[in-house]
């Protein structure tokens, strides 16, 4: 979580706060959805989603439709502009992620993907 958070904050003087951010991102990886859904998604209370989501739409990052069999609730999309926006975001971390590996020594790295595997199947067998 911290790495993440740490690649979240890499170079971000010019762009959208880190909340705002993630929802992009979470939008970008898992498709549309509602802002329950996305609250439960990014571990956070629905009204944080509800703001976040109103600024982004404001600016024509994301729009909202009729949610296809409830009628009291939204379906939060990307925007072009949006899914732009989030796509920038996910190749910055990687590039500020290559940057750290590149100084990991060959140990180093070998040691890291063996444990990039062994999280995956924690992972895997969790859900």
């Amino acid at each position: 979580m911290r790495l993440t958070r740490r690649l979240r904050l890499h170079d971000s003087n010019d762009r959208l706060p880190v909340a705002q951010l993630s929802i992009l991102t979470t939008l970008l990886r898992e498709g549309p959805m509602t802002t329950g859904e996305l609250a439960v998604r990014e571990r956070i209370k629905p009204p944080s989603v509800s703001r976040s989501s109103h600024a982004l739409e404001e600016a024509g990052l994301i729009y909202r439709v009729a949610h296809p069999t409830d009628g009291r609730q939204v379906v939060l999309q990307l925007t072009d502009s949006g899914t732009a926006v989030a796509r920038d975001e996910v190749a910055a971390r990687e590039v500020a992620l290559a940057e750290q590996l590149e100084g990991l020594t060959p140990q180093q790295r070998e040691a890291l993907a063996a444990a990039a595997r062994i999280l995956t199947e924690i992972v895997e067998n969790a859900d």
